[in-house]
């Protein structure tokens, strides 16, 4: 997952207060299984398709990803136990951690990464991590245990792009065909939890992989529950039915802060909850930029936090927030000028016809908040409530006039702007590049921060990337809110990053017990 390391003091502070104090005494337990209500179900078992959201946390406890990174931002070994670069920085040599067992008890080999990297990289298998991948030139398999990727020119974010599943998750080679997106099993992973069963719309069950290469998970089952209503997550956590949940609702939340809740903890992760809005610029009507902007412009963002998140969050105006290392101060960008919106209204054409935002079942809250907003202005807005499998097959198709989306973003930017908005050909097979924007001007900004090695000249381009969007806005960033774990007094050890991963280096499910 894409983690905030950045902010790692405050995400320490935060952790620090608001998880579950234990004793010197408390020791962990072995066994029991763990029940964690989610808040969507599965869609798919093919581990390197759609690798974002819930999906890659879910696949998080049965996938390794090739390296680690700890809170401070360092990258750390993981099923690679040490790389080197070349001094034009072209090719990476990883040297492998030996017997590693996957799920079935095969061996992992170089063999297996070079086979997991190249079914990203092929087109047709529609992966998540083509983009992150696409520069590289060639993989080699060494020997057993030694694997080489080669470049074309310098790729600066590519190790980091190595420190979470979304490029690629290792599985055996040979255990997924090309072109096919839909197995009916999951391919063995190296994790620390195998994967046990999926019955949809009920639970997703994962038992301890007692030939774990690592530390061994203290229990030994956990089972997902997707609960798509936030208030029959919670009243199943309270009822005792689930002990611990993710998202959990702000009313909620203050109630546990103000103590009138007893024997429920939470946990916060500061940034899990950007939100923003996506429009479909290739189509009509949003390919009309005076459109978007008049959009923009009619936003109220702190209305917004405060309508749909109880005041929780913050405005956002990049993909990054204020005080992130990779957040531009001075960079213009739309702000709430409703005669400055009425303006562009008029400008762009728009002649009062109803226009869709898309939204997920149970999450209508922001674009009934919207909605409002743009009333003022003129707009007619029609809700258009989807489930999230048939919403995300909609978005990649193209067949939507704008929606509310999520998303998170990497240490390094190259693979946060690089995946979200270079051109993709096929507008109607959309892999990453939800909005369709293409503009041959920020492709070559894309490559030039890719491949530039020097960080002033580095920070200056992606200056200007920022710049570009906000001048073009295919995507609109809204705003930061925290997402919040809430969980039963006996369960110990939980610990989340800034994104609310269910696991991540260091810490999460693969290290909590039950006190009970």
């Amino acid at each position: 997952m894409k983690k905030l390391f950045i902010f790692a003091l405050t995400l320490g502070l935060i952790l620090s207060s608001l998880a579950p104090v234990e004793s010197a005494s408390d020791k962990p337990k072995r066994g029991g299984t763990l029940t964690l209500a989610i808040i969507r179900d599965l869609e798919l078992m093919n581990p390197l398709v759609r690798t974002r959201s819930t999906e890659q946390s879910i696949r998080d406890l049965m996938y390794d990803s090739l390296l680690g990174i700890d809170l401070k931002g360092n990258i750390q070994p993981n099923l690679a136990e040490s790389w080197d670069t070349s001094k034009d920085g072209k090719i990476y040599t990883f040297r492998l951690r030996k017997g590693v067992k996957f799920h079935n008890g095969q061996e992992m080999t170089a063999e297996d990464v070079k086979f997991a990297m190249d079914f990203a990289r092929n087109p047709k298998n529609a992966a998540y991590g083509l983009v992150k991948l696409e520069s590289v030139d060639r993989i080699d398999a060494a020997d057993k245990y030694t694997l080489k990727v080669a470049f074309k020119e310098p790729s600066l974010p590519f190790l980091s792009s190595l420190t979470d599943i979304q490029a690629f998750t290792v599985i055996p080679k040979g255990s997924l065909q090309d072109g096919i997106d839909k197995p009916s099993r999951y391919p063995p992973g190296t994790g620390p939890f195998k994967f046990v069963e999926w019955k949809p719309t009920q639970q997703i069950v994962f038992e301890r992989f007692e030939d774990y290469w690592g530390p061994k998970p203290f229990l030994d089952r956990v089972i997902l529950r997707p609960v798509r209503d936030t208030t029959v997550r919670f009243t199943a956590l309270r009822a005792g039915d689930v002990d611990i949940i993710e998202r959990t609702p702000y009313e909620w939340v203050k109630q546990i802060v103000e103590s009138k809740i007893k024997g429920i903890k939470f946990l916060e992760a500061p940034y899990a909850g950007y939100r923003q809005l996506v429009f479909n610029a290739a189509n009509p009507p949003f390919n009309n930029k005076k459109l978007r902007f008049a959009v923009a412009y009619a936003i109220d963002k702190k209305e917004l936090l405060d309508a749909a998140f109880l005041g929780f969050g913050e405005p956002a105006d990049q993909l990054y927030p204020k005080g992130h290392t990779w957040y531009f101060p001075g960079v213009p960008a739309p702000s709430h000028d409703l005669n400055r919106a009425r303006a562009l209204l008029k400008e762009s054409g728009y002649k009062g016809e109803t226009i869709e935002i898309m939204t997920h079942q149970g999450e209508e809250a922001e674009p009934t908040a919207l909605q409002a907003q743009l009333k003022r202005i003129g707009m007619n807005i029609q809700l258009r409530v989807v489930e999230p499998g048939a919403a995300h097959s909609l978005h990649r198709k193209g067949e939507f006039n704008f929606y509310f989306g999520g998303g998170n973003f990497s240490d390094d930017p190259s693979p946060t702007y690089g995946t979200e908005f270079i051109c993709e050909e096929d507008l109607k097979r959309r892999n990453n590049n939800a909005s369709g924007y293409c503009d041959k001007e920020m492709d070559s900004l894309i490559k030039r921060a890719e491949g530039e090695l020097d960080p002033a000249k580095r920070r200056a381009v992606m200056k200007q990337i920022v710049t570009k969007l906000n001048e073009d806005i295919p995507e609109l960033p809204l705003v930061f809110v925290p997402r919040f774990f809430t969980f039963r007094d006996y369960v110990k050890g939980f610990t989340t990053d800034g994104d609310g991963a269910f696991r991540w280096t260091g810490g999460g499910v693969s290290h909590t017990w039950l006190d009970k």
